[in-house]
């Protein structure tokens, strides 16, 4: 979840990363998935922030967007590891206000000199990590040297007056939400929103969909909309598409272009491949020639390329619900009806017990205590 943290955030989040760094130094025992998250963290706090002329940048262009950057900077960072999975934040620590970055105008509240003054033997205990180096054990902490992750979580949550999110089952906090944002009139207590990015220019991509229901320690009604707005509908869309015979004709068919655009593109010339390599390492991930809001940065020599490169690109399957598709083989006389239903019959087997594993929780549910209640804050 993207998120602006003031210096006293920052601070809290680094000393909690310390404290565990130091338990572990205490224990006398240094395993290897310890000493791998923390060489990192150490390293990502301790860089310095540089900066990189942007391949985009574009002077002449007067309309908003990443070509108006004329360097892309680089900031000192940190992930913190908030359970023996090491899911944690990945936090990056934007300097601009130091280092006068003139394209970034939302400066934050803290600068690296002073949290250096308050943390000032970072490069200490990094050295002191590196150090243990030979020492490092296989694998992962056993459960009789760990320490108690679960607690910790919990009094956290506490303290920060979150639940558990029915959907992703992580601690976030209770708001009061009003407006015609509200999911089913609930207002009061309900869980905020998380699990998003921030789209291009403004909004949110990706909202958890157990954001504004009410937690699931007090009510079961997010994984029952859940079921019935995504889980269901999806497997009654897939219960149509069991692939046919005309299905297999469709992919044998896309296995036969696919080898001859793998013919054309070995043919191209070498001059226009290396200028849409080029082109494509220039823009990076908003390279798209076929944008139809930009048709001035793009040759024709690119857009013919493009388009033979996209037919050169293995057949996959994929049915409703599924982001990413699944390649099937390239061999024209194993794609039968067969092969192609097992595709189907996993996936809706999958969905199908996942269904089953919502409507047991569902089943099972009982009115809890938040953690808050729990620790009797």
């Amino acid at each position: 979840m993207n998120k602006d943290y003031t210096y006293a955030e920052i601070k809290e989040l680094i000393n909690e990363e310390l404290v565990n760094f130091n338990f572990i130094i205490e224990s006398k025992h240094i395993f290897n998935s310890e000493f791998n998250k923390y060489r990192k963290f150490f390293k990502g706090l301790l860089k310095k922030t540089t900066k990189t002329k942007s391949a985009w940048y574009d002077p002449t262009r007067t309309d908003i967007g990443f070509w108006n950057k004329k360097y892309n900077y680089h900031y000192p960072n940190f992930n913190t590891y908030e359970d023996t999975k090491g899911i944690g934040k990945y936090i990056t620590l934007d300097t601009c206000k130091v280092n006068n970055d003139p394209d970034d105008k939302n400066l934050q509240d803290f600068d690296m000199t002073q949290l250096y003054k308050d943390f000032p033997n970072l490069k200490k205990d990094q050295e002191l990590l590196l150090s243990l180096k030979e020492k490092v054990r296989g694998g992962r902490r056993p459960k009789d040297l760990e320490k108690d992750y679960e607690a910790e979580r919990l009094r956290k949550a506490a303290e920060e007056n979150k639940a558990t999110c029915g959907i992703c089952h992580d601690h976030w906090e209770l708001v009061d939400m009003g407006g015609e944002g509200r999911k089913f009139n609930l207002s009061k207590n309900v869980i905020a929103d998380h699990g998003f990015t921030i789209k291009f220019g403004n909004g949110r991509n990706g909202v958890c969909f157990g954001a504004r229901f009410h937690c699931w320690e007090k009510s079961p009604k997010v994984k029952i909309e859940y079921v019935n707005q995504i889980l269901q509908p999806t497997l009654d869309e897939v219960l149509k598409e069991k692939p046919t015979d005309k299905i297999v004709e469709y992919y044998k068919e896309e296995i036969k272009d696919y080898f001859k655009a793998k013919e054309e593109y070995n043919n191209l010339p070498n001059e226009l491949t290396y200028e849409y390599r080029n082109k494509k390492r220039e823009l990076g991930k908003y390279f798209n020639p076929t944008s139809k809001f930009d048709t001035e940065s793009y040759s024709e020599n690119v857009k013919k390329v493009h388009a033979i490169y996209e037919r050169y690109t293995t057949p996959a399957i994929a049915f409703s619900g599924q982001q990413v598709a699944t390649s099937i083989t390239l061999k024209v006389e194993e794609v039968t009806l067969e092969y192609l239903t097992k595709f189907w019959s996993d996936y809706k087997t999958r969905l199908e017990n996942e269904i089953a594993t919502f409507e047991t929780a569902i089943k099972n549910w009982k009115l809890q205590p938040t953690p808050r209640e729990r620790l009797g804050k």
